[in-house]
């Protein structure tokens, strides 16, 4: 049997992982239609939660192949993902989306 086999609980918290992945997803490809013609305004934080979340879950667990690392690591980029729909939500509620847009020049 295989060390990465995906079966019982890992495989709910990998299904768990991979909503929160492409709920951010859609949120980013709407926060980017919606400012279609700003996006020279918007703030890097709004790219920053994908930089970092795919470097945790995908590069890092590649560099020491272990299983429970990878799994750790997989674990900490779905937090990222998650503090970044936090992020999105709530500059996509704000009246005047300040925590997305930088001020106009």
């Amino acid at each position: 049997m295989s060390m990465h086999a995906m079966t019982g609980p890992w495989l709910m918290v990998k299904w768990i992982g991979l909503a929160i992945a492409a709920t951010y997803l859609v949120l980013l490809v709407v926060v980017f239609l919606r400012f279609r013609r700003d996006l020279s305004r918007l703030r890097r934080w709004v790219i920053w939660p994908t930089v970092l979340g795919v470097f945790i879950s995908v590069s890092v667990p590649g560099i020491f192949e272990d299983v429970m690392f990878t799994r750790i690591c997989f674990i900490a980029g779905s937090i990222i993902y998650v503090g970044g729909i936090a992020f999105l939500l709530r500059g996509l509620a704000e009246k005047n989306h300040q925590t997305l847009l930088k001020a106009e020049s």
